[in-house]
């Protein structure tokens, strides 16, 4: 449990981070101001916000939750295919999203397959930003932290995020991820050596370990389907909007791929760290729920102030992870949805900020709702995110990097098709033992191929 010396530290910088949003509030006038910080961001900016929102509590509680439970093959599987697959979203799919004009993943379904396709890529992407696995992992800090319900702690945090996204849009968000990578990366390494050590290094964790010790195989923690729809998952990047919102926001393509390049570095370096901490967790507390034992272990290894950065480091890794997904889901409602409906243009952009900030509302609501119906962060996450997967990777990624016909009806049956078959896999999980992802994807990808043949080709109308 924290006392009054940590809470005092805690508190200084929620008061900082909401400081800053109001500073960036009077710059954000129009939604190139608010949503890409007038495409302005240089690259210490990029690389900071991108390697905070990828970790957040799903990165770092998460990992250590799933690392308890399937051991160090989260890292040889999930965190290093992760980070390989996305070379080339550095390299050539990003800096074709910082020179097109869109300003949005369902911009850029329209000019791809016209205005249905980016109405049903918009609403799902809606949803999927509510992210609701990082509340979840926020339910679990409090617990451990304060003794407080997951629920107390889940609303505490959604107000922090939606004051901030609403008063700084992109530019607030970025200064903020920042600072609050920088202390997660802080307090996460500075407890690990002493684990680590303590624990007797791999040896005596081994020891440890007892019949776990599989956790420690690079590859036998985890089972086929399992692995196969983490690698399939390391794909999703490529339908991530906010990495598409960072490009879109750097300065430069050079910038926006440099800044991912840079960040590969890091992510696979820290990785290790949480990966082999959640094993570590998992051989000193084997019964007890991983991401709670986790906090718990760090807090009482680390001396009264410092662990209070821990903490700022955790919760502020959730901060930018949930403020940067509630800007493009605020973006998306406002922007993408409700103009889109009623016809791009014949809303003001002042409007439109404003409309964008009420979703931000709407967006901690919903992820509150259903945080708390998971019991591993990660779950949660990889829940939420296989849906977006399953209907958006196939008609973005194609429609980026294909040089052949794009339809109207390639794109709906893409996007329905897979989003479909996952559904009815979820129901229904006693039809197949396969993973739903590993079916829905190339389902997805039939389904676009069949539909380009069909309709008015696209591919001339949109901007390359």
């Amino acid at each position: 449990m924290l006392g009054t010396i940590d809470n005092v530290i805690i508190l200084f910088f929620v008061m900082l981070i909401l400081g800053i949003g109001y500073y960036f509030s009077k710059t954000a006038k129009n939604m190139e101001s608010y949503y890409l910080a007038n495409r302005s961001l240089p690259w210490s900016l990029v690389v900071g916000t991108l390697a905070a929102s990828w970790y957040g509590g799903i990165g770092v509680v998460g990992t250590v939750g799933y690392a308890a439970v399937y051991g160090i093959s989260t890292w040889t599987i999930w965190s290093i295919g992760a980070h390989l697959v996305r070379m080339p979203l550095a390299l050539w799919v990003g800096p074709r999203i910082q020179i097109r004009t869109d300003i949005t993943v369902p911009d850029l379904l329209e000019s791809l397959y016209g205005r249905k396709v980016a109405l049903i890529g918009a609403i799902m992407m809606f949803f999927v930003c509510a992210q609701i696995g990082e509340i979840t992992a926020v339910g679990y800090i409090g617990q451990a932290a304060w003794g407080v319900s997951n629920v107390t702690a889940g609303t505490v945090m959604v107000i922090i995020v939606v004051v901030l996204t609403v008063l700084g849009g992109l530019m607030g968000v970025a200064v903020t991820d920042m600072i609050m990578f920088f202390c997660m990366v802080f307090g996460v390494t500075m407890v690990f050596p002493g684990l680590f050590t303590e624990i007797g290094g791999w040896e005596g964790l081994r020891q440890a370990l007892g019949e776990n010790v599989k956790l420690v195989d690079p590859t036998g923690g985890m089972g086929f389907w399992k692995a196969v729809m983490l690698v399939i998952f390391c794909f999703s990047p490529y339908a991530d909007p906010t990495f598409y919102q960072r490009f879109s926001a750097s300065n430069s393509p050079k910038v926006g791929r440099r800044a991912l390049l840079t960040c590969f570095c890091i992510w696979i370096a820290f990785d290790i760290v949480i990966c082999t901490t959640g094993v570590i967790v998992k051989a000193l507390h084997p019964t007890a729920q991983p991401e709670v034992a986790y906090v718990q272990v760090v807090l009482e290894n680390l001396p009264i102030g410092i662990r209070a950065l821990f903490i700022v480091g955790l919760v502020g890794a959730i901060i930018s992870t949930l403020d940067s997904y509630y800007l493009v889901g605020g973006t998306t409602l406002a922007n993408d949805i409700y103009a889109r409906y009623k016809g791009i243009g014949t809303l003001p952009q002042k409007t439109i900020v404003n409309y964008t900030r009420a979703a931000v509302v709407m967006l901690g609501i919903i992820g509150l709702s259903l945080a708390f119906k998971f019991t591993l962060v990660y779950d949660a996450f990889l829940f939420v995110g296989s849906i977006w997967m399953s209907a958006a990777f196939v008609p973005i990624v194609g429609g980026l990097v294909s040089k052949g016909r794009k339809t109207e009806l390639g794109g709906l049956m893409s996007m329905l098709v897979g989003g479909a078959i996952f559904g009815i896999l979820k129901i229904f999980p006693d039809i197949t033992v396969i993973e739903p992802l590993v079916l829905s994807l190339p389902a997805s990808f039939v389904a676009w191929y069949i539909g380009n043949h069909f309709g008015v080709d696209r591919s001339d109308l949109s901007v390359r």
